[in-house]
């Protein structure tokens, strides 16, 4: 008789969070159907306003990434005065990342910003196939067309394709790699790269140290190292003075008190706190989060629960940046293809419940059904000088966060195999 140990954590393509089944039951079925047919809805509204709002607006962020990439090719600036930036804003990501957004030069803007907005599509609807084969859906990848319409009615992600953010890229990356998607000798690599492009996704690399996948870590800490060193190549004095100054400027994404900052820094600072004090506090804050959120990953990766870990690992991300405004939180679209299987597998154990019960509240508090995306009133906007209402995104990532570590205490490890 083999013994559960948690001296082994699973690997990422092992998951005991619910068997692979389709729907049981007439009922099951008939709602699983109304389930799929509302999300193809969804998906077809939602991109009739995305296509409006990219034919007719001016996309922020990708637009910045592309004076950044010009600024590589001209031998422009990058950083400060130097920086010459249409918009008005800053680049604030590693020289390497610049050097990337080079090929965003090479088309017509109106053509750029098409094709960033389609490859965004394309990465989310990724992440969340990958999900769902991973949670042992039957049919994932069709299932995850489906899942895409109600993922692009979340705030975040409608702010993402808003501005014409990265968080999707980045968290599609972090997904390959922590749900095992990417080649086994390449594994880690991709949660390095995308650190070398924005730093925050280095604090995923926390589930390969406490799963004890070391290889992963030594890929993921190389990858990030060639980036820095590629970047140093490419632009040597921005270079020193991104990682000896840029880096360590906790507000180079905004102000904490900046009402769209759903991280406990800005939830502190509307709450009266100096928006300084509120950054001090959570240097000893992120220690103790991380602390939290490898004990969570290690249980959760022992349970075979590798999605559960994955949602752990954004929601600790998020609620413990300096700043994390809304389109920070993109990587929550995983809660969608979890709530999915949970629903499916009804009534599951506890933790199943439990998981349920954080999964519906951040889905639902961060739903808004409207596909104007330049044009919408998020919580945040809708109630603001309300401290509880304009920070429920904040708050329900905070409650999920914590049922996900409550689940992680209930769970048992995974049966040895072999």
């Amino acid at each position: 008789m083999t013994r559960a140990t948690l001296s082994r954590p699973a690997s990422p393509g092992d998951s005991a969070e619910l068997p692979r089944r389709a729907p049981q039951g007439t009922v099951g079925r008939w709602a699983a159907g109304a389930a799929v047919v509302l999300g193809l809805v969804l998906l077809c509204w939602q991109l009739v306003g995305i296509v409006g709002h990219v034919a007719g607006n001016y996309l922020l962020d990708v637009g910045v990434f592309r004076d950044a990439g010009r600024a590589i090719v001209e031998g422009g600036g990058l950083y400060g005065d130097d920086f010459d930036s249409r918009s008005g804003f800053a680049f604030i990501y590693p020289p390497l990342a610049a050097a990337l957004f080079v090929p965003l030069t090479w088309f017509d803007e109106s053509v750029m910003e098409t094709l960033w907005t389609v490859t965004s599509l394309l990465a989310a609807w990724g992440v969340l196939a990958m999900v769902a084969d991973r949670l042992r859906l039957a049919r994932a990848p069709w299932v995850a067309v489906a899942l895409l319409g109600f993922a692009l009615c979340l705030e975040p992600v409608q702010t993402h394709l808003m501005y014409g953010q990265i968080n999707v890229f980045l968290i599609l990356l972090v997904t390959a790699d922590l749900l095992g998607y990417t080649p086994r000798w390449l594994r880690g690599a991709g949660v390095g790269l995308a650190a070398g492009i924005k730093i925050t996704p280095a604090a995923y690399a926390l589930v390969f140290l406490v799963s004890r996948r070391w290889g992963d870590l030594a890929r993921s800490a190389g990858a990030f190292l060639v980036t820095v060193v590629l970047g140093w190549v490419v632009r040597p004095a921005e270079s020193l003075f991104y990682w000896t100054d840029e880096f360590f400027n906790g507000e180079r994404g905004g102000a904490p008190e900046y009402e769209p900052n759903q991280a406990l820094t800005g939830l502190m600072s509307r709450a009266g706190m100096d928006g300084d004090l509120a950054q001090t506090v959570m240097v000893p804050g992120l220690l103790v989060i991380a602390v939290l959120a490898g004990w969570g990953a290690y249980r959760l990766s022992a349970a075979g629960r590798p999605v559960s870990t994955l949602l752990l690992m954004v929601l600790a991300v998020s609620i413990s940046a300096p700043v994390a405004v809304t389109h920070h939180w993109t990587g929550i679209i995983v809660a969608v293809g979890l709530l999915a299987s949970l629903l499916v597998g009804w009534p599951g154990t506890v933790a199943d419940r439990l998981t349920l019960v954080g999964v519906s509240v951040l889905t639902l508090v961060n739903l808004l059904f409207d596909n104007n995306l330049g044009d919408r009133e998020p919580l945040y906007t809708r109630f603001e000088g309300n401290w509880l209402l304009s920070n429920l995104q904040g708050l329900a990532g905070i409650l999920c966060f914590i049922l996900l570590l409550v689940v992680a205490a209930r769970c048992r490890p995974a049966p040895s195999r072999g």
